[in-house]
């Protein structure tokens, strides 16, 4: 699965950015892997779209090779372990900060993106 990289400008240092990644997504069930004064990496589990649930609990209902079909070949490949990686660089005025994401994370990546104070141009 190829990750997504979303990109945005802060007025923030880069220690404060970090730190506030940090903090960001440590309560959004993300454990912090490492840290380094330019990088964090985290590590979660993307939750399990409702239907692909239902449909497994649907197989075992109806027979379970058709449930144990749906949980090999697709919860458990939904369900593993995804990297996160927040990386950030200074620039005039404030810092660069870029977010390495897999696609079930695009919009926890946007929103910590948009909690972080503005550029001023």
């Amino acid at each position: 699965m190829a990750d997504l990289v979303t990109n945005g400008k802060t007025s923030l240092s880069v220690e404060e950015v970090i730190v506030r990644a940090v903090q960001f997504f440590s309560t959004e069930k993300w454990k912090a892997t490492s840290q380094s004064s330019r990088t964090a990496t985290f590590e979660g589990k993307p939750p399990i779209p409702w239907f692909m649930l239902l449909l497994t609990i649907l197989g075992f209902i109806v027979c379970i090779i058709p449930g144990v079909i749906m949980y090999i070949m697709v919860i458990r490949k939904i369900y593993r372990f995804f990297n996160l990686v927040v990386a950030v660089s200074p620039i005039p005025g404030g810092t660069e900060v870029s977010v390495t994401h897999p696609k079930a994370a695009e919009k926890l990546a946007r929103r910590f993106l948009t909690a972080l104070p503005p550029l001023n141009a």
